[in-house]
């Protein structure tokens, strides 16, 4: 029996995108964000196939944690590894259910660390996307058996010229370093999706400047 691999699978906002809903003054005006976490029976970017019933014992599984010990955390970008570390957490898991082979589910932004940032790009019209984090085994064809799920992640993976409708989001951008190289490779992305990926790098390094002079004004 060999060790189950590291599994994290990204679902790309542009795609299927989360709704982001406010709720109401009673719970504190948290943001809460609604769609699809885990795909199944569809070969996805890293040419995975999660079949239904590992989608289905997935949700189970989120949802039995959920009902013993609570909400289940999730980071803002997710490490190479199954700890969920409590300095990253920025959001927490409440439900997730069903819909045909997906799994759909509902993740209520903290507002406090890592949160505030969440808080802050979906505000100036960003979209984020979600990026499951568990094991399991995976199969000549790629299909995935034994899934053993750990968290939903939120990952920053927004289409190049759409995912930047606010003109303070831009201005924030043009004010830092990466956030300037981000904007410089949009064009590129257009042309060639391979510089995607450089993209993405220079926009998590944005939101980790973004983190670290929060803390530090903190």
């Amino acid at each position: 029996m060999t060790d189950k691999q590291y599994l994290a699978e990204t679902i790309l906002p542009e795609a299927k995108p989360l709704v982001a809903e406010a709720a109401d003054a009673k719970d504190g005006g948290f943001y809460y964000l609604k769609g699809l976490f885990l795909e199944g029976e569809r070969q996805n970017h890293n040419g995975r196939v999660y079949p239904k019933d590992e989608i289905e014992k997935a949700v189970n599984q989120l949802n039995e944690r959920i009902q013993t010990t609570g909400p289940i955390p999730g980071e803002l970008d997710h490490p190479e590894g199954l700890n969920v570390n409590f300095d990253r957490i920025s959001h927490l898991i409440t439900g997730m259910e069903m819909n045909g082979a997906n799994g759909m589910g509902e993740m209520k932004v903290v507002k406090a660390g890592l949160g505030l940032i969440v808080e802050g790009v979906i505000a100036a019209g960003m979209q984020v996307g979600v990026s499951s984090r568990g094991s399991g085994n995976i199969d000549s064809g790629g299909r995935v058996s034994d899934f053993d799920i750990v968290t939903v992640d939120i990952v920053a993976n927004p289409s190049a010229p759409s995912a930047y409708p606010s003109a303070s989001l831009a201005e924030s951008l043009a004010k830092n370093g990466h956030g300037r190289e981000a904007m410089y490779l949009t064009e590129y992305v257009k042309q060639d999706p391979s510089a995607q990926k450089y993209f993405e790098q220079e926009i998590t390094r944005f939101l980790t400047d973004v983190r670290d002079q929060y803390k530090w004004r903190n």
